[in-house]
């Protein structure tokens, strides 16, 4: 009966550890496709994460050297692969940081930074008279980039491509003053500029010898005489009146909307019964916001679309059970997320159906892009799936540990009358 009763606990004790998920500590490693490159090609980084979700930062110690085509990356247990150009000779420290990486156990991580390092060697065409080895320069940056009376924000920098500027209402021309670092390279875009009143993107381009580009922009903000300006909270806007300024909204159209004494293009979608009007904040940002005429109202238009549903966010009036609310970011978005744990890469959001008008909770699928509705007959299954599944380990944990004591007993007992008839 003994051996029989320890081969019954073994058994329980095995079926209750195989369903039972374990995860591995997480962690992450990165490898290049090539640490040694010709100038002019291109290699992959690769971030490879072990069940671990979250984000990461990627720098270059020299973007003049080696450049990355994106800063961030997100990896969910996957591989991510960013694409590294290799500009001119020398060498460039790539590293990526974690910035909020969580285990599959819904643990925050505190993973260190790793760094990967690059070595571009020249590149070399051969002269057909002579076959000797003839060596172009690959310096495609600025030495100096500049507009008369106007100042650049933040400074010029030779590896800063971005800026900003603003200019008064009565600016109509600019001169872009823009000089390479190599003489030999040729620099399109600078010179004098019409521009207008509102947002003006200008592009310097610097072509290198040996054909490599670098391309400069410039957001120059031209103030609208006599502008319409609005307060929401301590931040000061203005009403975007011009047009071109103006982006496509998804399932909105393009009207006239009375703001005070003036009519200017705005936005209205009839399953919401909403207006929008662009508003371009002090840094000459643009954004969406819900307007209401009689309430004299600006709110934040936030939304996501992914695949045929564009959902325009709302706070929800009830969670449901189980549930906890997460911040993440989708297309540079911040989103409200649902989650019943946090490493999990499914989530409910809660909003409104631009298309359809329908206002309830959504299911939003990170790793696969998807939004799709959320029906609560679903979820109650689920939640009770989730329940049943954790009485039966709790059974089926009272059960092993009953008939460990069983044997423990019995061996008690058996070991007393083993000592008695000594």
């Amino acid at each position: 009966m003994f051996n029989n009763l320890r081969k019954i606990a073994l058994v329980i004790l095995f079926l209750v550890l195989s369903v039972t998920p374990v995860y591995a500590s997480g962690d992450y490693n990165i490898s290049l496709s090539s640490t040694n490159v010709s100038q002019g090609k291109s290699v992959n980084l690769y971030i490879k994460g072990n069940n671990i979700a979250g984000g990461f930062t990627i720098t270059s110690s020299d973007s003049t050297v080696a450049s990355v085509a994106t800063s961030s990356a997100w990896v969910d247990n996957n591989t991510a692969t960013i694409s590294i150009s290799t500009l001119k000779v020398g060498s460039s420290t790539i590293t990526v940081r974690p910035t909020s990486v969580s285990d599959y156990d819904g643990n925050d991580l505190s993973l260190g930074a790793k760094s990967v390092t690059i070595n571009v060697g020249g590149k070399s065409n051969t002269s057909n008279s002579s076959q000797e080895t003839v060596k172009k320069n690959s310096d495609n940056t600025l030495k100096e980039l500049s507009i008369d009376g106007l100042n650049l924000t933040p400074d010029f920098n030779a590896s800063t491509t971005s800026y900003t500027v603003t200019a008064p209402s009565d600016v109509e021309k600019i001169n872009i003053k823009a000089t390479p670092n190599d003489s030999k390279a040729t620099v399109t875009g600078n010179g004098e500029q019409d521009v207008s009143a509102g947002a003006n993107n200008l592009e310097i381009v610097v072509t290198a010898e040996n054909g490599a580009t670098k391309t400069y922009t410039i957001t120059l903000n031209v103030l609208e005489k006599d502008p319409i300006e609005i307060k929401i909270g301590k931040k000061k806007y203005t009403v975007v009146r011009k047009i071109d300024d103006l982006p496509d909204v998804a399932l909105f159209e393009k009207c006239d909307v009375e703001v005070g004494n003036e009519k200017v293009t705005g936005y209205y979608n009839e399953k919401l019964n909403i207006y929008l009007l662009a508003l371009k904040d002090e840094k000459g940002k643009i954004g969406l916001y819900i307007y209401d005429n009689n309430k004299k109202s600006y709110v934040k238009y936030e939304y996501i679309t992914e695949g045929k549903i564009t959902l325009y966010l709302n706070n929800p009036d009830k969670i449901p059970d189980k549930f906890k609310k997460y911040n993440v970011m989708v297309k540079n978005t911040s989103v409200d997320v649902y989650k019943i744990s946090k490493s999990d890469s499914l989530g409910i959001v809660y909003g409104t159906n631009v298309e359809t008008g329908h206002k309830g909770w959504y299911v939003f699928d990170k790793k696969e892009q998807t939004l799709a509705r959320y029906y609560d007959k679903e979820a109650l299954f689920y939640k009770k799936q989730i329940e049943s599944y954790k009485n039966y380990l709790m059974i089926l944990a009272g059960i092993v540990s009953v008939i460990i004591i069983v044997v423990v007993i019995i061996s008690l007992v058996k070991g007393k009358k083993k000592h008695r008839r000594r």
